[in-house]
């Protein structure tokens, strides 16, 4: 890319165009003075944009882009923005937004000892909690099932009802158990924030 492109921000061509796809969570924004105008008159400013990134089957990482935007487009790309990203395959530090794709549904690694959901539901403490509101997280868990982020009403098995919001698996048998107002057995891990739908054992009283 060069001493100059670096200095104006350019991105990568090569990492561009067969970097892997992933998605990136901004974290912060740092603006610089550098600027430049292209033909059609729009200028563009050089930003660094700190994010937690995540691709196929590898745990989350930090990755700041260094690359130049339009201005207008700066007020999308705001702390805790989604974007979709690409990572050098070699160098998981290399990452560029990639504003000419989709953000893409990423497959997250299979989680180790107790906090995976797959040993709260099976050792968790038994609860109760009520579905008040769901949506995609365009992420699959190792088993290639869609997560959604839930939020949920602990109302038994613990000594004071709370709210909490977590990230579920939930199989295509779940979507009739997820409506606002729906009772659903649940397990409760080491924390409040450890639970687990148990979908398979179906709705609670």
């Amino acid at each position: 890319m060069g001493f100059f492109g670096n200095l104006i921000g350019s991105v990568d061509s090569e990492v561009i165009a067969n970097g892997i796809l992933g998605r990136g969570e901004i974290t912060n924004v740092s603006i610089s003075s550098v600027t430049t105008r292209n033909s059609n008159g729009l200028v563009h400013r050089k930003c660094t944009f700190s994010m937690n990134v995540m691709i196929d089957n590898v745990a989350p990482f930090q990755a700041n882009a260094v690359q130049r935007i339009p201005e207008i487009a700066l007020s999308k790309i705001t702390k805790g923005a989604l974007v979709p990203v690409r990572v050098d395959p070699g160098d998981h530090g290399k990452v560029f937004i990639d504003f000419a794709s989709e953000l893409p549904t990423v497959t997250v690694p299979k989680s180790a000892g107790g906090s995976s959901a797959a040993h709260i539901l099976e050792h968790g403490k038994p609860i109760k909690v009520v579905f008040v509101g769901s949506q995609p997280m365009k992420l699959k868990n190792a088993d290639g099932i869609e997560m959604f982020l839930l939020t949920l009403t602990v109302y038994e098995g613990v000594d004071t009802p709370y709210q909490v919001q977590v990230g579920n698996p939930a199989p295509p048998s779940a979507l009739p158990l997820m409506y606002p107002g729906s009772k659903l057995h649940a397990k409760l891990g080491n924390g409040p924030n450890d639970v687990v739908v148990d979908w398979a054992a179906g709705q609670a009283t």
